[in-house]
Parts: structure tokens; C-alpha cells; sequence
């Protein structure tokens, strides 16, 4: 019995020291990584001081040229949208721009299944974060979308785990480029062979930690004076208005700008500037821009 103690303690100090070198190893290559997503991430969350923002999902990444946005408004501008998250990343990697520099302009471009309806489980949204966790507000924020998290983050190895490959390719010979000031443009045109028929059943029930942080976003901004913009940008499909009424609402309350380009006749099934039906192409990225640009001044919203 004596001995098999023994033997546990020694697993768990060697397990221990292997997750402490580890933890280093990886620290030290993210810290150090300026290409691809990860060193893309560094930016945004070290590094990002341009006077206009565009958080949101993939469909902020690919469709908001910075370009021309900065070119049209005289501002500087980066797109700090990410594949696959919403509000819950964003609102972290605004509190981390915050901490250093007060951005003019905030566009967040809605999805609502990453945004604002139940479905999904929110602690994915927290794993570009893991490695900042010991960040200012960061560790509240983890706690608030799961208190199990704290105790999962004492390990180093866990703050790394789903992204092992990745950071070390980033290291060493990054497969992607961090895009054009965050922008990454898609060169593609849609194939229409492979449009799926299937329909997905509608869901509008509203997630209210998700909401919660759109408030939460919403308030920051407000506090410190920058005009935040929430836009729905094209679908080929088009999209059903009623998967966004909650996010519409809270703008009427808050009167904050509400741009919506989802059902819009110039691009709905014009294959021209799809990648797919969900996201536009580079083609449809910049004539985007372009419009959005000009709803933004038809409004009085910039000059």
C-alpha cells in the first residue's frame, strides 16, 4: 500500500512538472507567433489600436474589406471577426483593446445562432481565450459562462489542448496569412451543385447569457463614447427577420444603428458574390463594403 502511494505521488509531481513545462513551451510560441491565426489573435488581444473594429462571426471576418473602410472614412481599421464565435469572444477581445486604446467605431455583424439563440454550448467560445486567461477581466468572464472553468484552468496544458498542431505550425510556417488589417478574403465563386436543399428547423428562443454580453457591449461603448453599429450582412439564402428580432429590439432601446443587408435583392442568389450561401466572396466582400459604407452616410452616421 506504502508503495502504491508512493508511485501516486510521483505520477501526479511528474505530471505536474511535465504540465508546467508545457504551459512555458506554449506560452512562449504564441507570445512569439506573428503569423497565422494565432498570431492574428496576438494582435487583436496585445496589439489592436485602430480607430474602427469589426467584431463578429465568420461572416464579419470575410465580409468587412478594412480597406476600404479606412480608405472611404479616413480612419484606421482592423477586422477582429472569428470563424465559428460571436459575442462572447468579441466582447473579451474588446475589454483587452480597452485596457490600451479606446477605438471610434465598433461594427458587429449579427449571426444569431453565435449571438443570440440558444443551441450551442458557450464554453467553445471561450478557447481563443485560454491562453489569456491571467488577463485583466478575463477570468471573469470565464466564470461567468461556466465557475467549472477556474478549476479546469490550473492546468497549463489545458489552456493549450485543442491547439497544439496549430500553434506550433503558426510558429514555424504559418498555412495562413493574418489577412488584409484582420480581413480575409475568400477567392471563390459559389457552386450551386453543392447548395444544400435541407431546411433547418427555426429557432428564436433567445440565449440570455449571450444577450447578456450584448448588453454588456453595448454599455461599454456607450461609456466611453464610441458609436457601435450592428449590422446583418447578405445570405444567399436570405434570412428569416425573426432570428434577429431580439438584437433589433435592444438597438430600438438603445438607439443604436441597426443596418440590415440579409434579405437584400442586389445579392440575394446572385451567385456572383457568394463563396457559399452563407458567406460572401472577395467580389462580394468589397461591393458590400461598399454599400455598407454608403448606408452608413445615408443615415448620418459618418460624413
Amino acid at each position: 500500500m506504502k508503495k502504491f502511494i508512493i508511485n501516486v505521488v510521483v505520477f501526479f509531481l511528474l505530471l505536474s512538472v511535465v504540465d508546467g513545462f508545457a504551459g512555458i513551451v506554449f506560452s512562449y510560441l504564441i507570445e512569439n507567433t506573428r503569423g497565422g491565426d494565432n498570431g492574428r489573435n496576438n494582435y487583436i488581444c496585445n496589439e489592436a489600436n485602430e480607430d474602427i473594429l469589426v467584431f463578429g462571426s465568420s461572416r464579419a471576418f470575410h465580409h468587412y474589406n478594412p480597406l476600404i473602410l479606412s480608405d472611404s472614412l479616413g480612419l484606421s481599421c482592423y477586422n477582429c471577426g472569428q470563424d465559428a464565435n460571436g459575442i462572447i469572444l468579441s466582447y473579451a477581445r474588446y475589454q483587452l483593446i480597452c485596457q490600451r486604446n479606446q477605438p471610434k467605431m465598433l461594427i458587429y455583424d449579427v449571426n444569431p445562432d453565435f449571438d443570440l439563440l440558444e443551441g450551442d454550448d458557450n464554453r467553445k467560445y471561450l478557447g481563443w481565450l485560454k491562453a489569456y486567461y491571467d488577463k485583466k477581466g478575463i477570468h471573469e468572464l470565464f466564470n461567468s459562462v461556466d465557475d467549472i472553468e477556474r478549476y479546469k484552468m490550473i492546468s497549463q496544458m489545458y489552456r493549450y489542448n485543442s491547439r497544439f498542431v496549430q500553434i506550433i505550425s503558426d510558429y514555424i510556417h504559418p498555412l495562413q496569412s493574418n489577412g488584409i488589417m484582420g480581413f480575409r478574403p475568400i477567392n471563390k465563386e459559389m457552386d450551386t451543385m453543392r447548395i444544400s436543399k435541407k431546411t433547418r428547423p427555426k429557432r428564436y428562443t433567445v440565449d440570455s447569457l449571450k444577450v447578456s454580453f450584448i448588453e454588456k457591449f453595448i454599455d461599454d461603448s456607450s461609456r466611453k463614447n464610441t458609436k457601435v453599429i450592428f449590422c446583418v450582412s447578405p445570405n444567399w439564402y436570405g434570412m428569416d427577420t425573426l432570428s434577429f428580432k431580439s438584437i433589433r429590439d435592444i438597438c430600438l432601446v438603445h438607439q443604436i444603428p441597426f443596418i440590415d443587408f440579409s434579405n437584400n435583392p442586389k445579392y440575394v442568389h446572385h451567385n456572383v458574390f457568394f463563396k457559399d450561401p452563407t458567406h460572401l466572396n472577395a467580389k462580394g466582400a468589397d461591393e458590400f463594403t461598399r454599400d455598407f459604407i454608403v448606408e452608413l452616410k445615408k443615415r448620418g452616421i459618418v460624413n
